[in-house]
């Protein structure tokens, strides 16, 4: 017998003398007990139509059916919660399952009589309705706007079962849709990343990994650049409480052995900065890191000359007309990868990050940016800069050294020739191999040359006092010659490395004349370029300060001289001739003693 209660359906288990127990045939839960007046008050309805209806039971049904048995040969457990839970955790315990799924199945069995069937006006959609659901993933949810699933759902409802402002009552089911989806596997197929994340994202982050990318090249001379801000804030050397900002660092890294050939750590950025990373590559590595404190053997850093080839992205700075010229005069080749594909360069990529996990730990809390920097509350980083830029590149450095030196390159395949020669899988080793084997398409350069063309251009003109420069002065030994060629008031084309202010070098016809600073500047010996403009502002400042100083003090002096004047007065004299003047002089002279 079936009823109903506040328009929910239930069903009658059992009639005892003081009431009926009942379960409610929409949410099959624990039966409920009403007494015979609620009961009698009930409106009585027929079964549903599916209820009873005799069919052939699986052999899954037949499995839940038995596990549920002890609860139906006993009618206690309709009226008794205990006696029902103790028997549903006894038979779990049996069969290895749980006595939430046991009582599930038990009240489903009581409601419905079945354990397990399909539910009602639920099944398996038309299979006409699948070129709908694919037509909506691949229109609607493989798409650049990135709509959820479920909006795709909507918009085919929409558009291919609305009739009338009416949804067709034959509509496929939510349920039906997300299971199509799934299980035919539209989110594991490549298309979706591609239509929703782009290729670029696609390109990075998800397609096949096949070869390595030291295997691109089988020769050294091929070096990867790229540049990074570095984690972590720097304060001026020449005033340690200004904080200058987080410096910039160029790494060119060979292909063929992962050896980080040139390093610049600076403050400047652009062709300059490459160009400087370009001359470290060529040069000596022991003069190098002398000049900074470090003492190294040539087999710890070991290369020097220019790449036959730069692997570099379409950034400003490697494709700048300094670098068009170094290419042109040393035949250097240069390949520009596509834009956003860092992983086309994944080798100098690496070498950022081996750098960075090196000394980011041990500078924890000394201006180190830790990934909460753009949160709310996030510690001020730049309040804990401690150290300056000659000590970061120290620091920077001592980990290339290292990562050259002392890397084992994990998962390195060598060549047979390299197995034969027990070559040991690590950067400067790898790159000896290659020098040895004669297998290099460096190309050797002096380091003077080099560091010339990496210079900075700009006009500076001739004075008596030397080649200006900004609020600086050059001379040499032969500047007299300078003058009688170009004049005073001339401008010309000078050369200055922004790391050194200490000289600058006038450019005429390819050749570089030095010049160094005068003696009315050799104060400012040892600044860079931006040390010395700091100096220059804050030297700026202080004299404008005085010269405020100087303006108040002397007005000062003018109100007082004023006062006194006022306070003098005014009084009739004659005409004094000279002898009435000294007698009066002599006059004043005994009244003071």
């Amino acid at each position: 017998m079936f009823f109903e209660v506040s328009g929910e359906l239930f069903r009658l288990l059992l009639k005892t003398d003081e009431g009926v127990w009942a379960i409610s045939y929409d949410t099959p839960t624990a039966p409920v007990f009403l007494s015979y007046s609620a009961f009698d008050a009930c409106k009585k309805v027929p079964a549903p139509i599916n209820y009873g209806a005799s069919k052939p039971l699986t052999e899954a049904q037949e499995r839940r059916l038995r596990l549920i048995a002890p609860l139906l040969e006993n009618t206690h457990c309709i009226t008794d919660n205990a006696a029902r839970r103790e028997t549903a955790v006894h038979t779990a315990a049996q069969n290895r399952t749980t006595a939430r799924r046991v009582l599930r199945l038990y009240y489903m069995y009581l409601a419905k009589g079945t354990v397990g069937g399909e539910r009602e006006g639920a099944g398996r959609p038309d299979p006409e309705k699948y070129s709908d659901f694919k037509w909506a993933i691949e229109t609607f949810y493989f798409s650049a706007k990135r709509m959820p699933l479920r909006m795709a759902y909507d918009l085919m409802l929409t558009q291919r079962y609305m009739k009338g402002g009416k949804l067709d009552q034959n509509a496929p089911t939510w349920d039906s849709f997300r299971h199509y989806y799934y299980g035919r596997g539209f989110h594991r197929r490549i298309r979706k990343s591609i239509t929703r994340e782009g290729l670029s994202n696609y390109q990075r982050n998800q397609r096949l990994l096949t070869g390595s990318a030291m295997a691109w090249k089988d020769r050294i001379g091929a070096f990867q650049m790229d540049a990074t801000e570095a984690d972590i804030y720097l304060v001026s050397r020449f005033d340690r409480s200004a904080v200058i900002g987080r410096p910039y660092i160029y790494l060119a890294v060979d292909v063929a052995t992962q050896l980080i050939a040139g390093v610049y750590v600076g403050l400047k950025s652009g062709e300059e900065a490459v160009m400087a990373c370009l001359a470290n590559a060529a040069g000596d590595k022991v003069q190098f890191c002398r000049k900074y404190g470090i003492e190294i053997q040539p087999e710890q850093w070991p290369n020097t000359g220019l790449p036959g080839e730069i692997i570099t992205d379409q950034g400003r700075e490697f494709m700048g007309s300094r670098i068009d010229e170094l290419c042109k005069i040393y035949g250097m080749e240069r390949e520009a990868l596509p834009p956003f594909r860092p992983d086309c360069k994944g080798l100098v990529e690496k070498a950022f990050d081996l750098i960075q996990q090196k000394y980011k730990p041990l500078l924890r809390g000394k201006g180190v940016i830790e990934p909460d920097a753009q949160e709310r509350w996030a510690v001020d980083y730049r309040s804990q800069a401690i150290l300056d830029l000659e000590e970061f590149r120290r620091i920077v450095l001592h980990c290339v050294i290292h990562i050259n030196s002392s890397r084992v390159l994990s998962g390195f395949a060598p060549t047979a020739e390299m197995a034969a020669d027990n070559v040991e899988p690590i950067p400067a080793r790898l790159w000896q191999w290659y020098d040895w084997m004669g297998r290099s398409d460096m190309i050797p350069i002096n380091d003077g040359e080099i560091y010339q063309m990496t210079l900075k251009r700009t006009q500076a003109r001739l004075t008596r006092k030397g080649v200006a420069h900004e609020g600086l002065y050059y001379l040499s030994d032969n500047y007299i010659q300078l003058l009688q060629k170009y004049g005073t008031k001339k401008d010309v084309t000078i050369g200055f490395d922004t790391d050194c202010i200490d000289r600058i070098y006038l450019i005429d016809g390819g050749e570089y004349i030095s010049l160094p600073l005068a003696a009315s500047c050799t104060h400012y010996h040892g600044l860079s370029e931006q040390e010395y403009g700091m100096f220059r502002k804050k030297s700026r400042q202080y004299k404008r300060l005085l010269h405020q100083q100087e303006a108040e003090a002397g007005a000062g002096v003018m109100q007082a001289i004023s006062e006194i004047v006022e306070r003098a007065g005014r009084t009739q004299k004659g005409r004094q001739n000279g002898d009435a003047i000294r007698q009066n002089r002599g006059e004043e002279r005994r009244k003071q003693s």
